[in-house]
Formats: C-alpha cells, sequence, structure tokens
C-alpha cells in the first residue's frame, strides 16, 4: 500500500502536514517530482516485484504515482507500478488507454500525467477499494491518498467517486472529462456527477464507456437451488439442516466453483507481497517472521480467510490473529473478554484442529479509555476525514487499534510485524449479513416481494460500500504500514456471488447467525468450521465494544465538528 499526493497550483503550510500522514502509508521509500505548477510525491510500501520501486516513476514522456495492487499481469520481476506505466507508455490515444484498463484487475488508485499534452488522469478501481481524495482550495487542487483535518471554509473536500477514469487539463483545471465504468447505470453516473459539479464549482463532460472485459463481467450460471424452499420443511437442528443442504447436488456445484473463486482470490492477495516482514526488509534476508495478518474477530467470515491462506503461507512462517477489544466507556473494569474475544478463542481453537501445522499467533488488542481518546484526537480523525459520523469514528478506531498489531501474545508483548492486512470486507455486502437485510424480508408479506425488496437491499448495499467503508478502512489501516487486502472483493468472485439470486445467498427463514450469509457459512462449514458457522454476525464495533450501541451511528462525531 503506497500514499500519492498530487497538486496542482502553490503549496502551503497544510501540504507538510498532509505528506506527513501519507509518508506513513509508506515507508520504504519516498520522493517529490515537480514539473511546470504540479507536484507528484510518492510515499512507497514494497509489495511486487523483486526490488525497490520508488514513486513518482516516469517514463519519457508519463509521470505515474500509483496505491494498491494489479493482479491481472505476469511478469514477476516487475512491479505492479512499472508494469503500469511501461503499459500507458505504449498506448497513443485515450481509447488505448481505456483499453488498458478493460484488462486490469486488483485494488487500486491511479494519478498518472501526459508530460507533452499536459493531460492529468486519475481514478479509483470500479469497486472503489482504495481512498482517493480530491480537494479544491483558493489556489490549489490536490488529489492524495490521505487528507487532513482542519475546520476551514476555505477548501472543499470529498473522496472521489470511483465512476470510471477522470481527465483533466492543467491549464484548465476546472473542467474534467470522465469515461465512465460501463457497469454502473447512467442515471448513478449523472447524479454523482451532478454533486461533484455543484461542490466544486466545476463542469465534468461524460465521455464513451470503458467497456470491461466480458469475462470478468458475466458470472457463471448460478443452478436451480433456493434455499427457500431447501428449508421450508424442516424440523430438525441447525447442524442437521446443514448435512442435508450440503447433499444437493446444484448447491454443492456452486460451492464447488465459489470455492475455486475463494481460494484463487486469497492465493493473488497472500503469495503477491515481498517475503521479508517489516523489521527484516531493509535488510532483506530470510525470516520466518509473519508477514500476513488477518483481522480476526472469529466471524464465519474472517474464519473462512484464515484457513485458506493457511494453505498459501510457508508452513515455516508464523501467521498473525489480530483481535481488537475496548475498555468499558461507562466503567472503570478492564474485562477484555468482550463478545469478539470470546468468539475468536473459539475460532482459534477450531484452526488449530483444521490446520495442525501453523503455529497461529493470536494478538490481545486492549485498549483502554484514555489511550482511545488521545489517538482519536491527535491522528486517527485526521484518516477519517472527511467521513464524520460516529459510526465511521468507532469503526476507524476499531481497525486503527487493530492493524496496528500491538498487543499480547502467549502473555507477552508483541508487535506485529506483518505487512500484509487480510480482511472481510464485502461479505456482508455480498451474501445478506446485516440486520437490515432480514428487515426488508420480514417486511413484504409475499414471497416474491420478500425476494424483491431483498435484492433491492443487497444492491443499495453494494453500490454504496466504497463511500460507507472501503475509501475509510483504506486509510485506517494503511496508515500502519499494512496493505489491507479484502479477498471478498475480487472482480470474478463479486461477478458470480451478485449473479446468485437473494434466495441462493441468504435464507431469513432460519434465525439470526444461520439465515444470514447461509451461502458462505455452508462453505465454512465444509472446510470444517463447525462452530463459526453458527456465530451470530456482531458488527465490529459492538463485538469490540468500542462503541455505544445507545449512541445514534449516524449522528456527527464530537471529534470531526465542522
Amino acid at each position: 500500500m503506497c500514499g500519492i499526493f498530487c497538486l496542482i497550483g502553490s503549496e502551503d503550510l497544510c501540504d507538510s502536514y498532509k505528506k506527513q500522514i501519507i509518508n506513513r502509508r509508506g515507508p520504504n521509500a519516498k520522493a517529490e517530482l515537480q514539473i511546470d505548477n504540479v507536484t507528484f510525491a510518492g510515499y512507497v510500501l514494497w509489495q511486487q516485484g523483486s526490488k525497490l520501486c520508488p514513486q513518482p516513476l516516469q517514463s519519457e514522456h508519463i509521470v505515474l504515482i500509483m496505491n494498491g495492487d494489479i493482479y491481472s499481469y505476469d511478469e514477476e520481476n516487475l512491479s505492479d507500478t512499472e508494469w503500469l506505466i511501461k503499459k500507458i507508455s505504449e498506448c497513443k490515444t485515450d481509447s488505448e488507454i481505456l483499453t488498458l484498463f478493460t484488462k486490469t484487475e486488483g485494488p487500486f488508485s491511479i494519478v498518472f500525467f501526459n508530460k507533452k499534452t499536459k493531460d492529468l488522469y486519475f481514478c479509483r478501481d470500479k469497486y472503489g477499494r482504495n481512498s482517493l481524495i480530491i480537494e479544491r482550495s483558493r489556489n490549489a487542487w490536490r488529489i492524495l491518498s490521505t487528507s487532513y483535518y482542519k475546520r476551514s471554509t476555505s477548501v472543499r473536500i470529498c473522496e472521489l467517486p470511483p465512476l470510471g477514469l477522470y481527465k483533466l487539463n492543467i491549464k484548465i483545471p476546472t473542467q474534467w472529462n470522465l469515461f465512465p465504468w460501463s457497469i454502473l447505470k447512467t442515471d448513478d453516473v449523472l447524479s454523482q456527477l451532478k454533486t461533484l459539479n455543484n461542490f466544486f464549482e466545476i463542469k465534468i463532460l461524460l465521455r464513451n464507456d470503458i467497456n470491461l472485459d466480458e469475462k470478468i463481467i458475466n458470472g457463471r450460471g448460478n443452478g436451480s437451488f433456493d434455499f427457500y424452499d431447501l428449508c421450508n420443511n424442516f424440523t430438525c437442528s441447525m447442524e442437521y439442516i446443514f448435512v442435508d443442504l450440503l447433499n444437493n447436488k446444484q448447491l454443492k456445484t456452486a460451492l464447488k466453483y465459489f470455492s475455486q473463486l475463494l481460494e484463487d482470490s486469497v492465493k493473488e492477495r497472500v503469495i503477491k507481497t515481498v517475503k521479508y516482514c517489516r523489521n527484516c526488509v531493509k535488510k532483506q534476508t530470510t525470516c520466518h517472521h509473519s508477514k500476513i495478518a488477518i483481522l480476526f474477530s472469529g466471524g464465519i467470515d474472517c474464519s473462512i480467510l484464515a484457513v485458506l491462506t493457511d494453505k498459501y503461507v510457508s508452513q515455516h512462517d508464523t501467521i498473525d490473529l489480530i483481535n481488537v477489544a475496548f475498555e468499558n466507556a461507562t466503567s472503570d473494569s478492564n474485562d477484555w473478554n468482550v463478545p469478539d474475544r470470546q468468539s475468536a478463542k473459539s475460532s482459534l481453537n477450531e484452526l488449530q484442529k483444521i490446520c495442525p501445522a501453523r503455529k497461529w499467533n493470536f494478538i490481545e488488542v486492549n485498549v483502554s479509555k484514555n489511550e482511545l481518546a488521545f489517538f482519536l484526537h491527535r491522528h486517527i480523525k485526521h484518516l477519517i476525514y472527511p467521513l464524520c459520523t460516529v459510526l465511521d469514528e468507532s469503526i476507524g478506531c476499531a481497525f486503527w487499534f487493530a492493524s496496528r498489531g500491538e498487543g499480547i501474545c502467549n502473555g507477552e508483548f508483541y508487535d506485529s510485524p506483518a505487512r500484509v492486512a487480510i480482511v472481510g470486507s464485502g461479505a456482508d455486502e455480498l451474501f445478506g449479513g446485516y440486520t437490515r437485510h432480514r428487515n426488508a424480508y420480514s417486511r413484504c408479506k409475499k414471497n416474491e416481494e420478500k425476494q424483491i425488496v431483498v435484492r433491492t437491499e443487497l444492491e443499495r448495499d453494494w453500490k454504496r460500500i466504497s463511500s460507507r467503508n472501503l475509501a475509510r478502512d483504506d486509510r485506517i489501516i494503511a496508515d500502519n504500514g499494512k496493505t489491507v487486502r479484502a479477498p471478498y472483493i475480487e472482480e470474478k468472485l463479486v461477478n458470480y456471488v451478485r449473479s446468485l439470486s437473494p434466495g441462493q445467498r441468504c435464507c431469513f427463514l432460519l434465525e439470526q447467525g444461520i439465515g444470514d450469509k447461509l451461502f458462505l457459512r455452508l462453505y465454512g462449514y465444509q472446510l470444517g468450521l463447525t462452530s463459526s458457522a453458527f456465530f451470530k454476525k456482531k458488527a465490529i464495533q459492538f463485538g469490540s465494544k468500542v462503541a455505544n450501541r445507545k449512541q445514534n451511528a449516524k449522528d456527527q462525531s464530537k471529534y470531526l465538528k465542522f
């Protein structure tokens, strides 16, 4: 994960603060470059390629800064940044650039500049997995990974919507072009463009679509099984229901195909990283310390990822499982046995049985009230910004302390040296894991209406995952020098799951903790997670006790008042 900074116009004192924060994302190399009135800065966390590749990267006429990972290339000795600038430099027209992006898979935010034409291009990948922020002040435009919270009416700031590839000429920075990802509906694009136009007082012209590779867009045939038909007459225990369901031929076929997609996704995100931990990367000496950490609540999402991660990490290496708990805000007791700690310990026991040769480092991160308030006020609020709700605050704090990885392991202090953080993001949105999905089902009386309203709710959640979750989580986790990788949000896997009907992903005839994410729970049960498969979904802010249920999640955080 890297930090990127692009400034059009004059620099001010605030930029130095922003660069200090962005620098934490890329501890392995940093550099700056100025061309005309544009300043580029890159801060690199080395993950791909046989050698460290500093940024900004230049070819004869292209300057590139990139944050993220590209998986759709086969040149092992090149970093993804080197591969991308090579490909962009070969493009002669916008059409050729767009064709290049049809074949580009992975989470990324990119800024590149054509020195000849003075055109600046920038984008987030189509799922918006990585952060990219746009700022406009009186004398400057900024495009950057992470901003800096400062009460000011003179700076306009927002997360860049991941609508497609944006283009502007630095001589006229108020006139933009957008080449939209063709998977988005025109109405969605136009609505968000109108908001951007009004907010920044600019004009954005909508250009021809980027036609994404059909192999990526299209899902696979989803078979004829339906959980509501299969579960309608069950009267036995939940465990026997799982056994019976797993005997269904069409369901077994679907689970097998899903398994292939998810394993491939985990494999890419585990093996495409430098074989050194944070402490050994400068010396580049062989080590068996943890390179991979899993943010581990013990729920079915992360437990599945732990089982699959074990397959692709050397048996000589440890894997860190990081679990976070917060001190009760309304008492002085130090009871760290919060719900997520309990479920994590239970799931750890299952992992040790399924993967007996693996050494798991179970890290208990315990955060006091004073420590929480100190870091939230001094630092974390800048990473959450420009989001500002109580929900953003609580989830942001939970992810920041977890990804920092400082806690107790086997009775001793442990500071995780991992440089990749595996997260279960996307599972709830894809498989119907939120209470609102069950509530949507309950609102309707007729079965057909129930399925329609659940699908609508699932689609709504998926469309807003980039603005509600992913950009914020990228800023939070990358701040600790770790690359966040979310195996459930992989192009082929996402398109397959979204091709399934709601009745093939979840079943609200069954109780909470079973019917929600039923497809995923069945997959986990197959892997041997016979206890974790029945754990109820707990939002991280409540499972870790960082949030008070009496708070209104949509209220503005007192630390981020404008």
